[in-house]
């Protein structure tokens, strides 16, 4: 039987209609996580700029605050989009019965969370150090750039280290783990999410000392491309199914 027209798999008591808005949901977030990319990548080079020298990297924002603004805006839609997805997900796997479902949330409303305060390091503080450092003199210049990779390390602390790697990882990793458990997805579906999972949890390797051989676009193209899966297999089911 097709796995896409398997009725295990329907999203039991909605409505096509209701399925498609879901789905499109879906979709924009999988499509948002490109967006940062084709905005940032032409202006300041992002996400390679991240490895630039701090000032190189405030020259650059200074020079293309706008860009930089609307890159990251559209980056912080993005996380915030991450915690309906997970809802959805989680309604799909165990239909909101039992603690897991409770797990995927929070820890997906931890990660949304941790990812917002990781962004707003590039839409509050690093514009206006970019505009002293643009503005100021040698001993200005020093300071802003002290003051810049500090608070780039803490921010990215929380937000890609705890945001994307640990709690994203997580709250997909769980969630597979109980699709795998229920069979409420195709198997097709749970492993790729569970492969996905764990490359953004390989993320966090650095941080205890060990190399990663997972580049972060990698990661995040995994989970973009496993959203569209999901989404193809959650509007394609049948509208009237014959069990779960």
């Amino acid at each position: 039987m097709n796995p896409l027209l398997d009725s295990r798999f329907t999203p039991v008591g909605l409505s096509i209609r209701d399925r498609y808005l879901l789905a499109a949901l879906v979709l924009l977030t999988a499509l948002l996580a490109f967006a940062p990319v084709g905005i940032l990548g032409p202006a300041i080079g992002w996400p390679a700029s991240l490895r630039n020298p701090a000032a190189t990297q405030l020259a650059a924002i200074a020079a293309k605050a706008d860009a930089v603004a609307l890159g990251y805006g559209v980056y912080a839609l993005y996380s915030l989009a991450i915690l309906p997805v997970a809802v959805i997900v989680a309604w799909r796997v165990c239909d909101f019965r039992g603690p897991l479902a409770a797990t995927v949330i929070g820890v997906a409303a931890l990660s949304a969370l941790a990812r917002l305060i990781g962004i707003l390091r590039w839409l509050t503080v690093m514009p206006e150090l970019a505009k002293s450092h643009a503005a100021g003199d040698a001993t200005v210049q020093a300071t802003t750039v002290q003051i810049f990779s500090a608070i780039n390390a803490y921010g990215g602390g929380i937000g890609e280290l705890l945001g994307v790697a640990l709690l994203g990882g997580l709250w997909l990793l769980l969630a597979m783990i109980g699709a795998i458990r229920n069979g409420s997805l195709p198997l097709w579906l749970s492993v790729f999410g569970l492969v996905s999972a764990l490359l953004q949890l390989a993320l966090v390797l650095p941080a205890v000392g060990i190399a990663t051989p997972v580049p972060v676009a990698i990661a995040v193209t995994s989970f973009a491309l496993w959203l569209i899966a999901f989404a193809v297999v959650f509007v394609r089911s049948p509208a009237n199914p014959s069990g779960r």
